[in-house]
């Protein structure tokens, strides 16, 4: 990787929607070298993917958790598979520390919350959650 990929990357971290004829432009590089190196970042892995930043704002009257869990398991990754089939589930991420993974919900109500946590909390590979409640969240 040399000093071009680190700016094709940078601008694509900015704006992924950025067009090769632009990032060539902005680099210094015709459309089909932008391209061929973009190809080779994404084929080395460099690139993962391109996403939208989606709101993770609850809809009106909603309500956002963060939810510390410590789990017993040594499939890790089956666990947050379960999480993820939760429509709810904003975010899921490892977490080094006491907790072993730290979520993000969205439900419609306290109630659809709490639901949430009932059955993740009945789960035999749940040790122990701690909830964290959203009042605001600053950007």
């Amino acid at each position: 990787m040399d000093g071009l990929d680190e700016q094709l990357l940078a601008l694509l971290r900015d704006n992924a929607r950025l067009s090769m004829a632009d990032l060539g432009r902005r680099v210094g590089l015709s459309r089909t070298a932008t391209l061929a190196r973009v190809r080779r970042l994404e084929d080395g892995g460099a690139i993962r993917g391109y996403h939208a930043e989606i709101s993770a704002k609850p809809a009106a009257g909603g309500h956002a958790a963060r939810v510390a869990i410590v789990v017993n398991t040594p499939d890790v990754a089956a666990y947050v598979r379960r999480l993820r089939a939760i429509p709810e589930l904003q975010e899921a991420e490892s977490v080094a520390g006491e907790y072993d993974l730290l979520v993000r919900l969205a439900a419609a109500d306290a109630e659809r919350l709490d639901e949430i946590l009932d059955a993740i909390n009945a789960w035999p590979q749940t040790v122990r959650t701690t909830t964290f409640v959203v009042l605001t969240s600053y950007r």
